[in-house]
């Protein structure tokens, strides 16, 4: 079973002071992952955004079609082994450019747990805006509520740009 919990921060200019930056920097990284179904899906997702509206945590489950990608990365599993790659791309991840060619990210052996950051840069006719993004994956036997709270990541791959 493959665990996702993908946590994104949304920001503006005036979010980005003080008080604000306290409050944007205070989203937790990891969370308890909500009840899973049953019988568990072979990708389990735990979205969770935090919005412009004073970083209130908004949380949903999703359930890919498709075991093989979730949003930009790819999945393919060999055995007790699967593999993660990832593709960037500006519209999706912002700027500056990290390269639009898919890139493996790392191999998670069958109970181990990995992270992935990004961050980005956009503009909008409202002004620019940023986003942050942070991806927790398990790759598991065994559905666990606190995975990734109780378990240092196997990988760690941090893609984050100084965008100021």
């Amino acid at each position: 079973m493959i665990i996702i919990q993908h946590i994104t921060t949304l920001w503006t200019k005036k979010s980005r002071g003080m008080p604000a930056a306290e409050k944007r920097n205070a989203v937790p990284l990891k969370l308890l992952l909500p009840v899973a179904p049953q019988p568990l899906p072979p990708v389990f997702v735990h979205k969770i955004f935090a919005e412009e509206n004073d970083f209130q945590l908004k949380q949903t489950t999703q359930f890919p079609h498709s075991e093989e990608q979730y949003w930009s990365f790819q999945f393919q599993q060999q055995g007790d082994q699967l593999e993660v790659a990832f593709t960037y791309c500006r519209t999706e991840h912002g700027a500056p450019d990290r390269g639009s060619c898919t890139r493996p990210l790392f191999s998670l052996k069958l109970n181990q747990t990995g992270t992935f950051s990004i961050n980005g840069r956009f503009s909008s006719y409202q002004g620019p805006y940023y986003q942050s993004h942070t991806v927790n994956l398990g790759f598991v036997d065994r559905f666990h509520d606190n995975l990734f709270l109780t378990q240092t990541p196997d990988h760690s791959i941090d893609l984050r740009a100084h965008l100021f």
